[in-house]
């Protein structure tokens, strides 16, 4: 099991039983050969957590009571974080703490990062969360403090060299820097432009599909990864209109069927749409987003991604957690991981150690300290 601390994997519910992370058999996928493993006690002593985030070698759970706890599966070290206090869950609209914990739990964090691998003493933890999505922040000198200068509408957050960037709705991005107790804002990419195909966003038309954005920072260069969920998917693949005619049993539930991945000119202020990854890897979801070298896997030039669609996955019993697999950015086609499975509860979340990922900049010194 030792191996698979160095390798990419993937963290998933056991399918036999119809549990939460209570469930003690969770099955472990590494993604050279794509194998299986059984990984028992996994969560032991966290029943009742969810799982909103992965990074620098830890997840990022809310307890039983909402509480953020850290955990590296590897070490067995978890990392007690404070818990939202009512000021800050006020702020967020939410009438109080304990309507939160009852009913706000598992969408309350769309993403949660950490700067840096983080010991008892030390964790600087960011958060991403309620609706419109804001970003708030944990070290250990403080209490959660949300970003007074972050207002848009916030779509994903990753830190890179001590500085947390954050992508909006709209294509903008900001950064902000963490080196010191108050973190200061040294960049701020007003609505870049985007190169838009014409034909392809009738193909993917926002009738019937919804579309999710990731950032990457990756050695200075920034990638936005452009998601398409079909919101209603037949069993033949197609996606239709939420109107459709079912059959007895049938059900629709949503699923990835494209990807686009740009990269940011800052000369030109725009966002250029790429299609090849240099032979690199891409893992999306509730992860911190992360680019990685594809020496140990079979082919580059692949987006895996999983379910971080958390307003939908528990509306309904019968799907949710499900939207789970592989993209090939060169030839277009998707593979689900579980293409028979429309519900899986917790959903799985990718896992990418930081002594494999290629996005260790230690040779990168970020610059920037103006404003676009």
């Amino acid at each position: 099991m030792a191996s698979l601390s160095t390798l990419p994997y993937a963290v998933i519910p056991s399918l036999i039983d119809d549990t939460n992370m209570d469930d003690n058999n969770n099955t472990i996928t590494p993604h050279r050969t794509i194998k299986h493993y059984e990984w028992n006690n996994i969560f032991d002593g966290h029943v009742g957590s969810w799982c909103v985030g992965s990074s620098h070698n830890f997840f990022i759970l809310l307890d039983n009571i909402g509480c953020p706890l850290l955990l590296n599966p590897f070490t067995n070290t978890s990392i007690n974080v404070p818990p939202f206090h009512n000021a800050f869950i006020r702020r967020a609209k939410v009438p109080s703490f304990s309507y939160y914990v009852e009913h706000l739990k598992e969408n309350f964090v769309s993403k949660a990062v950490l700067k840096s691998s983080p010991s008892p003493s030390q964790h600087t933890l960011a958060i991403m969360f309620s609706y419109p999505r804001k970003i708030a922040f944990f070290n250990h000198n403080g209490a959660w403090v949300e970003l007074i200068d972050a207002k848009r509408n916030y779509c994903d957050i990753v830190f890179d060299n001590n500085i947390l960037y954050a992508l909006a709705g709209d294509g903008s991005i900001e950064g902000w820097n963490f080196s010191r107790s108050v973190p200061r804002k040294i960049l701020d990419v007003n609505h870049p432009a985007i190169n838009i195909d014409k034909e392809e966003e009738k193909e993917f038309s926002s009738d019937k599909f919804s579309t999710q954005l990731y950032l990457v920072v990756s050695k200075g260069e920034f990638f936005m990864v452009e998601r398409f969920i079909g919101n209603f998917v037949n069993a033949n693949g197609e996606v239709v209109y939420e109107g459709y005619n079912l059959s007895y049993g049938e059900i629709c539930p949503y699923r990835t069927k494209h990807f686009n991945v740009y990269k940011l000119d800052f000369q030109k202020k725009s966002w250029e749409k790429i299609k090849c990854l240099d032979g690199q890897v891409l893992f999306v979801g509730a992860n911190e987003s992360t680019l990685v070298d594809a020496s140990r896997f079979d082919d580059g030039n692949l987006i895996y991604f999983s379910d971080d669609r958390w307003e939908e996955m528990n509306l309904d019993y019968s799907y949710g957690g499900h939207d789970w697999g592989v993209f090939n950015l060169q030839d277009e086609s998707v593979k689900f991981f579980a293409p028979d499975v429309n519900k899986m509860d917790p959903p799985p979340i990718w896992m990418v150690p930081t002594n494999f990922s290629s996005d260790s900049n230690n040779n990168f010194t970020n610059e920037i300290t103006s404003s676009m």
